[in-house]
């Protein structure tokens, strides 16, 4: 399998770490759409398995590779709601579309979860700290508290933080983003 680039041994180091990087989204999104956590980290190491045995593949960059790891957590997660509800073919056609729908909504706030916690990791750890905690659904009194500054110095560093991810993610996403994930933590 070669990622950007680069041949990927399957017992080498650069498998460990793409499985690092990617086994955590999988699982997500699978729990997520099984709604069991158990039943999703088996259908995620389920999906490396199918990886570990396709040699022959390549792939162009990490982001074609996570495509098809979505695509065979995607088709597994549909085989086991399949399995479950034990779905005639007449009915799996109607419920396809929706669980498609639901599951590129799932792939949609999994990828943008990650983006904003990567921009999130890249502030000051006093700035981190109080959007995290903004997330969790904190006020600014909770934080002051909990941080042991002053509710001005929470504003301080909430606006200059908030100001610092406009600037890396674009305006309209922060506003999305911080609207939508407020609930989710």
């Amino acid at each position: 399998m070669r990622v950007s680039g680069i041949t990927i041994q399957y017992n080498s180091k650069e498998f460990k770490a793409i499985f690092e990087r990617l086994f955590p989204s999988m699982y997500m999104l699978a729990s997520r759409i099984l709604k069991s956590e158990e039943k999703g980290k088996d259908v995620a190491q389920e999906a490396f398995v199918k990886l570990w045995q396709k040699d022959t593949e390549e792939f162009a960059s990490e982001k074609a590779l996570q495509a098809y790891l979505y695509v065979l957590v995607k088709n597994a997660c549909i085989s086991v709601l399949r399995k479950e509800k034990n779905i005639s073919n007449t009915s799996l056609d109607e419920g396809l579309t929706i669980a498609q729908k639901s599951f590129l909504n799932e792939i949609l706030r999994e990828e943008t979860y990650k983006l904003l916690h990567e921009a999130i990791k890249e502030l000051s750890p006093q700035a981190e700290r109080v959007v995290m905690l903004t997330l969790e659904g904190y006020r600014n009194q909770d934080i002051a508290s909990e941080l042991e500054i002053t509710i001005n110095s929470v504003k301080t560093v909430k606006k200059r933080a908030y100001n610092k991810l406009r600037n890396m993610l674009g305006n309209q996403f922060v506003a999305i983003l911080l609207g939508n994930f407020i609930q989710f933590f």
